[in-house]
Order: C-alpha cells, then structure tokens, then sequence
C-alpha cells in the first residue's frame, strides 16, 4: 500500500497547478521513471490496480523523458538488460543532470556507462551539474565532447596523484570479430541476462573487465593519450569495436554549474575557447567570484568569440565583485544574445580601487535581447548598467532586482530610458526596486506605444508614498489598457490591500485589458476584499478565462467568506492559491509595516 500512497500523492501534487495533458503526461511520467530506474517497483495491491506488464510500463514511460537525473545510487540491475529502454532514452533525452558533487571514482559503472550513451550515442547536448563538480568528473565529462584540443590529454595534467596513460582502446590486433566487438564500449561489471533482445544498441556490457591484465598490458598501445589518475583506470571508459579509433564523441551545446566552486576554472577555462560548439554557459555560485577569475574567464570568452564558428550566445554568471565587470564580459563576447548576472559587492569595494578592467575604444552597439541584472540592497553603481542599456537597443526582455538607488540615480532614469530606447521590448521585470516615487514614469512608459506581453513590479513599494492609494492603482489601470499585447500582470508584494477591487476595472468598459494571468499574492487581501473583486469580474467579465495567483494572503480570517470568494472567482478564473496560516507568521505585521 506504500508505493500506492506515494502514487496518490503524486497526483495531487500534480493537480494544483494548472496543466496541459501533455504536460500532465511528461511531468508524471518524468517522476515515475525516476523511481524505476533507481529501483522502486509496483508490488501489492497497486501492482493488481494498474493491471500491466512492469516492463512494458517502463518503456513507456521512457518516450517521455527529456530530462534525465543521474545521481550516484545505482540504478536497478534489471534496466541495462532491457537495451530497449536504454535505445528509447537516447533518442529522446535532451538534457542530463548530475544531482551530487561526487568524486569521479565514486560514480558507478552503470552510470557512466548511461552518461557515455545518451551524450555520445544519443540526442542529449545539455548538462545540468547541480553542485561544484569534482574537476576529474568535470574533465571527463567536457574532453573531446565540445572543445578541440591540440592534444589528446584530458585537463587534468596539474591535478595530484599518479598519472599513467589510460587507453580507451584495448589492441584489438589478433583477436577474433568477436572478441573486439566485446571491447566495444565496454564497463567493467558482470553482463546481465539479455531478457529483451528489442531495439539491441551497438555498444556491449561485456564479462571482460577494462582493468584486466591483457587490458592493462595493451594501455600503451592506444593512440589515445587521454591521462588520468592511475586510480580511475578502474572505471568505465568508452571504447570502439573493430578499430583502435577511439568511440564516438558527441557535443555538449550547453553547460550548467548551480554551485560553482574553486578548482573548476583550472578544468573550463583552457578548454572554453576552442569550444565552437557551445550556446550556454551558465555559472552560478553562492560565493563571490574573484575578481581575477572573473577577468580570466572573460579573456577565454573573448579567444572563443575571436576563433570562426563561435556559437556562444547565452551567458550566465553569479556572483561577481563589481558591475564593470559586466561591460568587460560582454564586451570579450559581443555574439551573446542573452546574458545574465548577480553583483554581490564585497566590502573592500569602497576602500580600494578596482583595478583596470579592458575596455573597448568605442562603445560598439551590443545585440543582447534578454539581459537581466540581479543586485543585492547595497549601494552599487548603476553606471555600467544604464550603458549596456543604451548600448542595446534590441532588447526584447529586461530583468532587474535589487538596485538600491545610488547618488544621482532614480529609478525614473532607468524607466525612461526604456520608454525612449527599447521600443521593441516584450518582458519587463523590476523586483525588489522602490518605485513609490516613480509613478509618472510607469504611466509615460504604459501610455506610449510599447509591445510589452509580461510586466511585473513584484515588491516595488507601489503604493508606499501615496496619500490616495485606489487614485493611483485607477491610474496604473488606466494605463495597463492601453498597452494591447499585455498578457501577465505580476503586482506580487505591493501592499495592495484594499485597493485590489479597483483591478476588477481592468475589464471594464469598450477597451478591456487583454491580461490572461494576474499574480496578486502577498498583497495582505482579505476575503471581504477578494469577494468584492470576485462580484466585478462577474460585472466585467474577462474576455477569456483568467489565471489567477492568490498565494500568501490571509485569506483564512474568514473561511466561510474566503470559500464564498473562492466560488465567485472559480466560474471566472483558474485558480493558484494555497493553505497558508497567516497567524503562525509576522508576514500580517511586514505587509503592513
């Protein structure tokens, strides 16, 4: 009965957010198939309700994954038997995410072995690596998959401890057909039975063991001078059948570091400029990146942007020392079409100088269409900032948070300089900004002619200087129907309150709002408010059915009138709320500080 209750949950979970069938399909499958690889199968009385075949489910379940995890625990003995799974992930899978910071020697064979298929074999071209990788998982993983490398060695030459020259290739001379088509891509762990001969993939898992004394006599032998720790001969390496050529390497297009840590850069950074085939590099990290480091990785970025056939067009770093940097980034890679940073300034930012940064000798027009630019609330120059943003007229999507407004700066300037430059953008997003003084820009950049689809204020202090809050949100109404394209209001955070009635106007009258999803949470709504609102949108319907965010609201002061709010809107709108317990919080006392 536990492995049903975990399926019951599972769906519910699913429930509360607003799918498609499709998506419903690939989201449940995804789950599902996780547990099966690592081991979890159906038994009891749910084995007797879903009334099929467990295999036959798993196969199923595999044309669905585009997104496979891989982690450290291996997977269930029987799913390399079934070679057809395994041809179905490859043609499918897209993107592979590793889920521990492991050493390389840790991760098993069977994983591996997984690894080598779906990037070498199959369709899969993106790598998610949720924690600061081990550099000799990193090395094996990036060598020969992307980057062209003068040499055959693998970028662990300054790594400690004994390096011996590791083949990929046994000598196959004097051996039978069969015996080198044993060798081909081989693991060195027992074969399992083959139960299901359907869909058979080229590569074999063979009895015999890389680490074997003829395999270790043939090391030498190899043209591949790949060099690693003489520890991790003992894993699994790929291999080819018939040749002494080493076995097929596919490409990686993008790379994604979420915790990215020391010794990372000694593995990336000389492989990055040869690397043609890369779209993303996305480097994240909880700590402050060095300010050499950062320079560092913006010389490799300018030799790759300077080699022909440079692919790189999407470009994500956090958290670096200072926003020149951000000029200095785009600036060694002007194919980027996309970039993303956060700025964490250390202390010393105000006592020392930075020193000198590269710099072009002209201010080239930039091709950047999505830019976003985190800040934490400290003050930071936005100079750096309002340049990239004259620099970039083809901006479609705008992302700011956090800037903290610094002397001779108003977040008015940023506003017009978007109303007068990017005429062109469709996303905007300010979070975390103080616009209680702003209110004229907002309503000059809505009434003039733009082609924004999605803009969110979320936690700009809207209505925090107003003596006539509902004149205002009218106001900002007002505006937002003049602007046709709009499709998603986010006003998350805003200290609404009452004043929420008044965006029941939004579809009132000859020229409603095209808005189809509106985010209202943590704006301390009540449901006396909430039905008023619920009563207007019956009185000016929508055009077509709402989306509606009502997240973190102490919508439970009344729970009699909440469900009669709730059951006014539903006929109106698809609804995202929660359960959330506004007396175990202090967020009633913050909404109203």
């Amino acid at each position: 009965m536990y492995s049903f209750v975990i399926i019951i949950m599972l769906f519910l979970f699913l429930f509360q957010t607003i799918l498609t069938e499709d998506e419903w399909k690939e989201i449940s499958m995804h789950k599902l198939f996780n547990l099966a690889f690592y081991g979890f199968r159906f038994g009891g009385d749910t084995k007797y309700l879903l009334n099929v075949n467990f295999n036959s489910l798993l196969l199923v379940m595999a044309k669905y994954i585009q997104h496979l995890v891989l982690r450290t625990s291996r997977p269930h003995g029987y799913f390399f038997a079934r070679r057809s799974v395994l041809s179905v992930l490859e043609k499918g899978v897209r993107c592979i995410q590793l889920g521990e910071s492991t050493p390389l020697r840790e991760w098993p064979n069977d994983v591996l072995y997984t690894l080598h298929r779906l990037l070498d074999h199959g369709a899969a071209c993106d790598v998610i690596i949720n924690q600061s990788p081990d550099p000799r998982l990193l090395a094996w993983i990036l060598h020969g998959r992307g980057p062209r490398s003068k040499s055959h060695q693998c970028p662990m030459e300054s790594m400690q401890g004994e390096m011996v020259k590791c083949c990929q290739v046994p000598n196959t001379a004097g051996t039978s057909a069969g015996d080198a088509e044993a060798a081909n891509c081989q693991v060195p762990e027992e074969e399992e039975p083959d139960e299901d001969n359907n869909g058979g993939t080229p590569c074999k898992r063979p009895r015999l063991s890389i680490a074997s004394a003829k395999a270790e006599h043939d090391l030498t032998s190899s043209p591949c001078q790949c060099m690693v720790p003489k520890p991790l001969c003992q894993m699994f390496i790929p291999s080819a059948g018939h040749s002494t050529e080493i076995c097929h390497k596919g490409q990686i297009h993008s790379l994604k570091i979420n915790d990215f840590r020391g010794g990372v850069f000694p593995v990336l950074l000389p492989l990055l400029p040869s690397w043609l085939c890369l779209h993303s590099l996305s480097l994240q990290s909880a700590w402050t990146f060095e300010e050499g480091d950062a320079l560092s990785l913006a010389e490799s970025l300018q030799q790759l942007s300077a080699t022909p056939g440079c692919s790189l067009i999407e470009l994500s770093v956090g958290s670096l020392t200072h926003p020149g940097l951000m000029e200095s980034l785009l600036n060694a890679c002007p194919t980027l079409r996309s970039f993303s940073m956060e700025i964490h300034p250390v202390a010393e930012y105000h006592r020392a100088p930075l020193r000198s940064i590269p710099q072009p000798a002209h201010h080239a027009e930039l091709p950047l269409e999505k830019l976003c630019v985190k800040v934490p609330k400290l003050r930071t120059s936005v100079e750096s900032l309002m340049c990239v943003l004259l620099r970039s007229p083809h901006l479609t999507s705008l992302h700011v948070s956090g800037i903290n407004s610094s002397t001779g700066f108003s977040p008015s300037h940023l506003l017009n300089t978007v109303a007068e430059s990017h005429r062109h953008l469709k996303e905007l997003t300010l979070e975390d900004i103080n616009l209680s003084d702003c209110h004229c820009a907002i309503f000059q950049l809505l009434d003039n002619y733009c082609m924004l689809e999605t803009l969110s204020l979320k936690d700009c202090r809207l209505l925090e200087k107003c003596s006539d809050k509902e004149d205002v949100v009218r106001q900002l109404v007002n505006s937002l129907k003049k602007v046709p394209s709009l499709q998603s209001l986010n006003l998350a955070q805003n200290r609404l309150a009452k004043t929420v009635t008044v965006l029941g106007e939004l579809f009132k009258g000859p020229s409603p709002s095209t808005v189809k999803e509106l985010d209202i949470s943590s704006n301390f709504i009540q449901p006396p408010e909430l039905l008023e609102l619920g009563k207007l949108l019956e009185t000016h319907r929508p055009p077509q059915r709402l989306l509606l965010t009502l997240k973190s609201n102490p919508l439970d002061r009344d729970m009699e009138l909440r469900d009669t709010a709730l059951g006014t809107l539903s006929h109106l709108c698809d609804l995202i709320t929660d359960h959330w317990n506004s007396r175990d919080t202090m967020a009633d006392h913050i909404s109203v500080m």
